[in-house]
């Protein structure tokens, strides 16, 4: 398994020549299942062919994913899955989130809302609100829940009583969009984000994988940050995208 690499096939095919505990965590952002919603392509994020599913379909293809997760991902590591709701099916992640953590060892520990700089979609709807903010589902190891790795400072300690106080950390996370890079790929999200939440979850060295890897936004912010990382990315195309883009960052 070569490191700081992204393979251009399914992420199951990667995670089969993971050995377990190897990862420190992920971050992601899986399709959002929105091709039957519409046909227009404006919110086509570029896996077309497997983002048109059935909503039992689609739980029991992320639940898969998600139990290779929990082999590969350290006990102490942290998945961070970015998924949003489409207007067709609002409760789809809700219904996901709560299958991974009935039927898998993992479990929800936070919840970090991305604010984007701008809002999508345009206010065609009578009833809909324009999404501004997006959700970063933080899960980790049940057994790990309150204990898992961060990267959270500490301020103080109460000399008395060893209490603990650390600098403040919210679940608001503020950064672009996506880097506007353009191409096919319509659901990408910045740098900056990753970034971000790396500066929250991830030491420098840290190995983050990304089993949707689009154009290799994770695996430029972990090569801007410091981090080991590895990729899976079906279209040959964003592959091909992502390491030009990998190619120019020293």
């Amino acid at each position: 398994m070569l490191i700081n690499k992204i393979y251009n096939e399914d992420n199951l095919q990667t995670m089969f020549n993971m050995p377990d505990n190897l990862l420190d965590g992920l971050i992601t952002s899986p399709p959002y299942n929105t091709n039957t919603q519409r046909s227009d392509k404006y919110y086509n994020n570029g896996y077309s062919s497997i983002d048109g599913l059935t909503e039992e379909d689609y739980i029991k293809t992320r639940l898969v994913e998600f139990k290779e997760f929990e082999r590969v991902v350290k006990d102490d590591g942290v998945i961070l899955y970015n998924i949003s709701y489409h207007n067709e099916n609002p409760i789809l992640p809700l219904l996901l989130i709560t299958e991974v953590h009935k039927q898998t060892n993992l479990t929800l520990a936070d919840m970090i809302s991305f604010s984007k700089s701008t809002s999508m979609p345009f206010q065609t709807s009578p009833t809909k609100l324009s999404r501004k903010v997006e959700q970063v589902y933080v899960m980790v190891h049940k057994d790990y829940l309150h204990k898992f790795k961060t990267n959270k400072e500490v301020s103080k300690i109460n000399q008395k009583t060893g209490q603990k106080f650390y600098k403040h950390y919210t679940n608001l996370v503020e950064a672009k969009n996506n880097d506007g890079i353009k191409c096919d790929l319509k659901a990408s999200y910045s740098t900056e984000l990753v970034s971000k939440l790396i500066d929250i979850y991830f030491p420098k060295g840290s190995l983050v994988y990304d089993p949707f890897s689009g154009i290799a936004t994770t695996a430029l912010a972990c090569k801007q940050k410091g981090l080991n990382y590895i990729g899976s990315e079906l279209s040959e195309n964003f592959f091909k995208i992502g390491n030009d883009r990998l190619v120019k960052i020293k």
